[in-house]
């Protein structure tokens, strides 16, 4: 398994980093014992090494109560598209590389939908 590279985030940084950033980035909710998260972490390393302009933010959802619940997140992993540091959209999809890459075209295709 890869080692992450991904930025991690929490209820005091969140909206400083949104603020910041620039073009696309994934805002990642997990879960230290999620299977699955460790999966989508691996998954989201490899579309990074394919889209270097891409951000992902990692948010612990124990450590962050805050934002699962203005997120809305009822289950892990849970992933939402931002652009330009403005929401845009959640990112549901099978794990995949390439199907979580078709998708994201297809978001970022589509008018930005209101956050949760």
């Amino acid at each position: 398994m890869t080692n992450s590279t991904l930025a991690t985030l929490n209820d005091a940084d969140f909206y400083g980093a949104m603020h910041a950033s620039t073009g696309v980035s994934i805002v990642f909710f997990s879960g230290e014992g999620c299977s699955s998260c460790r999966y989508w972490k691996t998954l989201l390393d490899q579309l990074r090494a394919k889209r270097p302009a891409l951000q992902v933010f990692e948010i612990d959802a124990q450590q962050s109560m805050g934002l699962v619940q203005e997120y809305e997140v009822f289950h892990l992993p849970a992933l939402f598209v931002f652009v330009n540091g403005q929401y845009h959209a959640p990112l549901q999809c099978e794990a995949k590389l390439d199907v979580i890459e078709q998708t994201l075209a297809t978001i970022l295709a589509a008018p930005a939908q209101d956050a949760p």
